[in-house]
């Protein structure tokens, strides 16, 4: 070969290197971009997919959602009544078989001995006198009332079992 034309070989092939670099990097360049675009059409497409099947879904979902909440409400439910049952059971069967009687049943007894004190007091015209001393001495609110409505007789009798037998 003549040197003119190795010299024209020669530079061709360093034109020619040069330039496959910048030509192979473009094209990756253009790839990832080609890629990118790619990814986003799809991408929507099959957002818009997703949310297609999901509105047809929901119907479906929500029968679920209701039949697996009502089932989860009756077993609560049921686990409930037995816990009511086992309170009772357990419990307060005792307790009324004792018969013990409730701060209130207690209450509610004071005030209508304090009533039927006075009662007897008005029979018999403040003669009678208290055989035994009171243990506690009784609040003034429930003498204040019976002093104020000596007749006025409350429905003591039906607040308790324990009430019906002692009036």
């Amino acid at each position: 070969m003549s040197k003119t034309l190795t010299a024209l070989v020669d530079r061709v092939g360093n034109e020619q290197l040069l330039t496959k670099p910048l030509e192979s990097a473009r094209k990756f360049w253009l790839f990832g971009l080609g890629a990118y675009s790619l990814a986003c059409k799809s991408g929507a497409r099959t957002l818009e997919t997703l949310v297609q099947q999901g509105k047809a879904f929901e119907p479906k979902a929500r029968q679920q959602i209701a039949e697996k909440s009502a089932e989860l409400l009756s077993s609560a439910s049921g686990k409930f009544q037995r816990g009511e049952e086992l309170v009772k059971e357990r419990l307060i069967r005792p307790l009324d078989f004792l018969v013990v009687a409730s701060k209130r049943d207690v209450e509610l007894l004071t005030m209508r001995v304090i009533q039927l004190s006075a009662e007897v007091r008005s029979l018999t015209g403040g003669k009678a006198k208290p055989i035994a001393k009171p243990l506690s001495k009784p609040s003034s609110k429930p003498a204040a009332r019976v002093a104020a409505k000596p007749e006025a007789k409350p429905a003591v009798a039906d607040a308790s079992p324990m009430m019906a037998s002692a009036a």
